[in-house]
């Protein structure tokens, strides 16, 4: 007899640790936990956890006895109101986003589950309710889903502005090539016909006339460059720009045979970018060197990589020449700036700038060191070939 009392007895007690274990675990959650009585359709509440009242800031006397429909304020059409009544009406578990109040009436983001409890004979008789403060998550969602709408909005107005500047670059190459090639035409025909005395005024105003008409058609190739770089498809792959900077260098021996520099280009020299544009970067970079070093005994030019950030190939363009001064560094890469005179130089003031615009869209960086009289070097980076995704 008494080894059943104390069997009954333990049974109780364990039974009694349990409660007690169950309700601190409960009190001790940070999520607002509920029960609701199930009740002809309303579902009073008979508990709420420490948590509920500090996330709603309501009250013990203004809970319990009260559906806890008093959090939806004014919102009692909410989509995931429908879905919750759904769900309680057959019986089944549920979690849905609402947009509840506090107490002082500042909104929440409630993500709420709720779940229904059966009796031993299979009766509803409670739901238990977790609601889960997820007003944070919900802001960062809403804020990267607008800045992801004006990203696009933005694409958007970019890509019309490329449309227009790749019309523009079509319109270009004929309405403004096709006047020049007249002009310079019909003063070869006069130069021809007329039979200009050589040093007489009128072969010095012609000649003047067909260099304006050369410095013209340069002009316009490198507006026409300029509008290239930011408009066109890129096509990235990987880049020999050891074998590019040799034919860039090929092509301007060609045409001035007189340059006599020494160029050292390192081989095995390689990156990841669209082919043509990366052409027009060294096209550019070492026509610079060579010309601004064109008047320097004993000039030199090296094309080479220095160690760079990771992911990043870092590539620069030295020679000893002119220079410049760094004061006037920060409008280098402006389109038509020049720190030359044509006299001294001829150029257009665009070369740079088609640069900086190229290697910008290739997600990588230009720079200069310069001092007047002691050379200059350039920097820019491009993506490693080991980096690609």
């Amino acid at each position: 007899m008494k080894s059943i009392w104390e069997r009954v007895k333990a049974e109780s007690e364990r039974k009694h640790s349990e409660r007690v274990l169950l309700h601190r675990a409960i009190a001790s959650s940070q999520n607002g936990i509920t029960i609701g009585q199930a009740s002809d359709g309303e579902f009073p509440l008979v508990y709420a956890n420490p948590a509920f009242y500090r996330m709603t800031g309501y009250e013990p006397q203004d809970v319990i006895g009260n559906d806890c429909r008093f959090l939806q304020g004014g919102l009692t059409t909410q989509p995931g109101l429908q879905t919750l009544r759904t769900a309680i009406a057959n019986g089944v578990e549920s979690t849905v986003l609402l947009r509840n109040f506090r107490k002082d009436g500042t909104g929440f983001w409630n993500e709420l589950t709720v779940s229904p409890v059966l009796n031993d004979s299979g009766t509803l008789t409670h739901y238990v309710g977790i609601q889960h403060d997820v007003t944070g998550r919900e802001n960062d969602a809403r804020a990267i889903a607008a800045l992801n709408e004006a990203i696009a909005q933005r694409s958007e107005e970019l890509e019309l502005t490329n449309e227009s500047l790749r019309a523009f670059s079509a319109s270009a190459s004929h309405d403004l090539r096709a006047p020049l090639a007249s002009i310079k035409g019909f003063c070869a025909m006069l130069r021809k016909s007329a039979d200009l005395p050589h040093g007489s005024r009128s072969a010095h105003y012609m000649a003047r006339i067909e260099a304006n008409a050369d410095r013209m058609g340069q002009l316009i190739e490198s507006m026409l460059e300029l509008a290239q770089s930011t408009s066109s498809m890129l096509n990235v792959c990987s880049c020999d720009l050891s074998m590019m900077a040799q034919e860039v260098l090929d092509a301007i021996r060609t045409t001035s045979p007189e340059l006599e520099t020494q160029v050292h280009v390192e081989p095995g020299l390689v990156a990841r970018g669209d082919p043509s544009l990366v052409h027009s970067v060294l096209q550019n970079l070492l026509g610079n060197a060579l010309k601004y070093s064109s008047r320097t005994p004993g000039a030199t030019v090296h094309f080479g990589r220095e160690p760079g950030e990771t992911g990043k190939a870092r590539f620069f363009v030295r020679d000893n020449g002119a220079g410049f001064d760094m004061k006037n560094a920060s409008t280098l890469f402006g389109a038509f700036q020049r720190f030359h005179s044509e006299s001294e130089f001829p150029g257009t003031g665009v070369g740079l700038a088609t640069v900086h615009r190229i290697v910008t869209r290739h997600g990588g960086m230009v720079s200069a060191e310069s001092a007047p009289g002691q050379g200059a070097v350039f920097y820019f980076t491009l993506e490693a070939p080991g980096a690609a995704n």
